[in-house]
């Protein structure tokens, strides 16, 4: 059975549904909204008319009630009708304190819930939360063998189990993370002195976990999350070659386009880059290299070798033309000494003659590396070498591609950067896997993290949808 959530962009997020005989965790610090999504899943499955035991450890069932009310959810209907059991539950009753040995025992908790799992027939039972249970009990290391088999007794009574943790989503990862099948993580961050919040799905058994975050708000109108993917809206003809990608993109990226290429550090983005070279040469457009260490010809030729692509064609007639800035790693004070030395009208000036030498006829496309600039040039010097050679592009009808490592800079310029740039594409590498998503494009359409396999030969990556 597969219960819908009510939220659509969730469903997307955790492959169609909540499962039946699965048990999902939903972990974020103190006022995240751990407790507000639970209530927003409860009433999806009750609109359903899906029976739910609603159980919190913390909470009287009055105030749960009043919680639903907030948001103008009337649920009495759906506990007259025996669709919703609310109750409070605890290891200890009222008063009493814990008597603390080695054994620590739900038996008493599963009792309880099973019977009341029974009396509704329920098929969706969430537990808000179980960070009280390890907060009382002392001797947390005992306890990960009653976890399992209190979520193998509750989800084996046909039902979907929900259960919350309260934990720092960044830092911290629980030890019911591993015991779950599915993790939902919450989390709150103050971004230009906003309070942002994120949903993301880091966990999900037989599924691809998803590695992006959405945002998401939690108003009088519910618990809502805005969507990171949108298609695109109107086409364009300019192909990158990737057929994959350029349906995602709605044709292609058009001429005249900023491309920002942002990578984490982890991922070799040389295959993708090396693959819209060779793309681009067969299409018979011109390509202009901005080389530095990292983007030189002789790794270029060394990396297509390997790859069994022949570009000695293209290199003699003149299709593809390297303008050397940085041919190596450069200390602080070489950089500094580079920095004094640099024209940057010059550095503008004969990317623009190389366009202008190819002709009106052809189309080019320029590939770069910021790594060094944005090393090397001081903040002023760096964005306004950017601004003014994303000028010429456009001025041209020209394709720039651009590659910066995220997370090595400043997050001010990236900021910059990405508002200059037409087209935003990350490339990222997570738990030994490589993913390829788009933020930002010309057509409007954007997608979420697609897995994407590096190949020995060109074609050297597949994006896997």
């Amino acid at each position: 059975m597969l219960i819908k959530t009510g939220i659509n962009e969730l469903d997307q997020m955790i492959d169609g549904g909540l499962r039946t005989h699965y048990c999902y965790s939903i972990k974020g610090s103190a006022g995240a909204g751990k407790t507000v999504l639970s209530i927003f899943l409860a009433w999806g499955a009750l609109s359903q008319d899906i029976p739910v035991v609603f159980i919190s450890t913390e909470i009287d069932p009055d105030r749960i009630i009043h919680y639903f009310h907030s948001f103008g959810l009337a649920v009495e209907e759906y506990i007259d009708r025996g669709l919703l059991v609310i109750d409070k539950m605890s290891l200890k009753s009222s008063g009493e304190e814990i008597i603390q040995t080695n054994s620590f025992d739900l038996s008493g908790i599963i009792l309880r819930v099973s019977k009341k799992i029974e009396r509704i027939q329920a098929k969706l039972v969430i537990f808000d939360s179980l960070s009280a249970f390890i907060a009382d009990f002392e001797y947390k290391d005992t306890a990960r063998s009653k976890y399992i088999d209190f979520i193998k007794r509750i989800t084996s009574l046909d039902t979907t189990l929900i259960i919350t943790i309260e934990c720092d989503p960044i830092t911290s990862s629980s030890q019911i993370d591993y015991l779950v099948g599915g993790v939902i993580a919450l989390k709150t961050e103050l971004i230009n002195n906003q309070l942002i919040k994120k949903i993301s799905v880091p966990k999900l058994r037989e599924a691809k976990p998803l590695v992006y975050e959405n945002r998401y708000t939690i108003t009088q109108k519910g618990f809502r999350i805005f969507k990171s993917e949108s298609e695109p809206l109107f086409t364009v003809d300019r192909s990158t070659g990737i057929k994959v990608l350029d349906n995602l993109l709605g044709g292609g990226i058009a001429r005249g386009s900023v491309v920002l290429v942002e990578i984490n550090g982890e991922i070799n983005y040389f295959p993708f880059f090396l693959t819209l070279l060779y793309n681009y040469l067969t299409l018979n457009h011109g390509v202009i290299i901005h080389s530095n260490v990292q983007m030189n010809v002789n790794r270029i030729l060394e990396e297509f070798e390997r790859g069994q692509c022949d570009i000695s064609d293209y290199l003699r007639d003149g299709n593809i033309v390297f303008l050397d800035k940085y041919n190596r790693s450069v200390t602080a004070v070489e950089a500094k000494e580079i920095r004094d030395m640099i024209n940057l009208d010059d550095m503008l000036a004969i990317t623009v003659e190389m366009m202008q030498a190819f002709g009106s006829d052809t189309e080019v496309v320029v590939f770069g590396d910021l790594t060094d600039d944005v090393n090397i040039l001081n903040e002023r010097d760096f964005l306004k070498l950017f601004a003014l050679q994303s000028y010429n592009i456009k001025e041209h009808n020209a394709i720039s591609f651009s590659f910066i490592n995220y997370n090595a800079v400043d997050k001010k310029i990236l900021a910059r950067l990405r508002t200059t740039s037409d087209v935003i594409i990350r490339l990222s590498r997570e738990n030994y896997s490589n993913y390829i998503e788009c933020l930002k494009s010309t057509t409007g359409a954007t997608f979420l993290a697609k897995n994407i396999e590096f190949k020995k030969s060109y074609p050297m990556i597949e994006i896997v949808e």
